[in-house]
């Protein structure tokens, strides 16, 4: 009987030995490569965390150096006043929204005024801020590295460090939008009714704190509601959620006041920025015999916010004066606005002063260049514009990849377009504190999109030269496995 026999070479214990070693040196390799990732991980968490931990350290420090209870006059005072006497029922209680005024009310009375609880209970929530919006940031982004980057970012942003040494809206409206932001993403996640309806709770504390969270809240609501199953129930009971909070407000108004106006009299703003007069003077009269007389004045008009490139600063001149019977109720504010039609031309003129003041204007009151955190908080001022347009660049180079991320990004050009654009207010540099934590979150996000498009299967980082050799080792030892066996043939005899 004949036996034939393939060419190939017979299975040896060397090549046994040799595949196993290659086979550890794949495994020690890759073991290595991991390792090496994990430790960077590792340390950038370390650094994010030493990050926010010197944040934490910045806003107690400062709320306790600078005690807001110790800077009690202007705007400051004003809230101060309207919070800790409840019962007021004079026309500027009724001006400003009363969320702030319920918070200072609270504060009063818990430390009946007295400077070491007011600084512990300002350094609480200076400090929970940057944390509620982490808890925003996990729902937005995909991973808890980026929202802590997010975190430790907004720990150290001075503007919103130095604003807690005073009394003011945004204070509160910080850590409410980022409240209002993390029940927003959450319900775009659970999709239920109860989600829906403690985002519409939120945005409504935050609306009742500063009107700019209304049009982003309309957004939100919106978009998420005609995304969203059981839009009937969701409809119906933030509806209700809504009534039992702005229906009391409203009769308030009305009782006070003579006009329906749950989120505050907003006339007076209004009336001073169509005027373009540098100076409002408001004279209020009651069927009583009661009168009040108000004079403002933004801080805009005082400064040269694109100091020292240039010496530009606004064109108010002047004062705009107006008379107010309160029984009359909406119709004297009516006639005082008549008298400044918006033309088109004025409206460029406006707008124009508006968007530089935004931008570039230094916040007040928080810009004491004596105070160190309060001086690099002014000058940081001239990042937002660059930041913003390289943001809005991205954001439309990315749209495409963006897919179920496109709502913050809207919400930003939603900022914009009112903040910004609309004839509703003299605007001030601290009006955009808000804005800056929707922008770091939205870069944070596109760097996330990025990476996501980056670490596709077609683009995974090269191997190093080590692991392709033993990579190529361990490969030729599997083929030996399939070494050709002597077969039998039959033969003649």
């Amino acid at each position: 009987m004949l036996h034939s026999f393939s060419s190939s070479r017979t299975f040896t214990s060397a090549d046994t030995r040799s595949g196993m070693s290659a086979a550890f040196s794949v495994f020690f390799a890759r073991f290595h490569q991991r390792l090496a990732r994990l430790d960077r991980r590792i340390a950038i968490y370390a650094v994010l965390y030493l990050m926010i931990l010197a944040g934490l350290w910045l806003r107690i420090e400062h709320v306790f150096t600078f005690n807001p209870v110790e800077h009690i006059w202007s705007d400051a005072q004003r809230h101060w006043e309207q919070g800790t006497e409840s019962l007021r029922r004079d026309p500027m209680a009724m001006t400003d929204p009363v969320m702030y005024q319920i918070y200072i009310g609270i504060l009063g009375k818990l430390t009946l005024g007295e400077p070491l609880l007011v600084a512990l209970y300002t350094a609480l929530l200076a400090c929970l801020t940057p944390w509620i919006w982490y808890r925003f940031a996990r729902e937005l982004l995909p991973g808890r590295l980026q929202a802590t980057a997010v975190w430790a970012a907004i720990s150290l942003l001075p503007s919103w460090i130095t604003i807690y040494g005073y009394f003011m809206q945004e204070t509160l409206l910080l850590p409410l939008l980022g409240a209002a932001l993390w029940a927003s993403w959450r319900c775009k996640r659970k999709q239920t009714v109860a989600s829906f309806v403690l985002m519409a709770g939120l945005w409504a504390l935050a609306g009742l704190t500063r009107g700019i969270a209304i049009p982003l809240a309309a957004v939100v609501a919106t978009w998420l509601w005609l995304g969203q199953p059981q839009k009937t129930q969701k409809a119906v009971f933030s509806f209700l959620l809504l009534g039992l909070i702005l229906a009391p407000l409203a009769y308030r108004s009305y009782a006070v006041m003579n006009m329906v106006s749950p989120h505050g009299i907003g006339h007076l703003v209004a009336l001073y920025l169509k005027s373009g007069k540098r100076e409002i003077h408001v004279n209020y009269v009651r069927e009583d015999g009661a009168q009040w007389n108000y004079w403002f004045g933004s801080p805009s008009t005082g400064e040269k916010p694109l100091a020292p490139l240039s010496d530009w600063t606004t064109s108010r001149e002047g004062r705009v004066h107006a008379r107010i019977d309160i029984a009359n109720g909406a119709k004297d504010w009516g006639r005082a606005l008549d008298r400044y039609p918006l033309t088109f031309s004025r409206y460029l003129t406006l707008s124009g002063e508006n968007l530089i003041y935004l931008f570039f204007g230094s916040s007040w009151p928080d810009n004491n260049r004596e105070r160190t955190l309060e001086k690099i908080q002014h000058h940081s001022r001239w990042l937002w514009a660059p930041l913003t347009v390289m943001t809005l660049l991205l954001t439309a180079f990315y749209w495409r990849r963006l897919h179920g991320d496109r709502m913050l990004p809207s919400l930003l050009l939603i900022w914009i377009l009112v903040q910004g654009l609309l004839p509703i207010a003299v605007n001030e540099g601290r009006y955009r504190k808000p804005f800056e934590g929707l922008l770091l979150a939205q870069i944070v996000l596109l760097v996330a999109v990025r990476r996501r498009h980056v670490d596709t299967p077609l683009a995974q980082p090269e191997e190093s030269e080590e692991v392709e050799r033993a990579r190529v080792a361990t490969t030729a030892v599997h083929e030996t496995d399939h070494v050709d066996r002597p077969v039998e043939v039959e033969g003649v005899s």
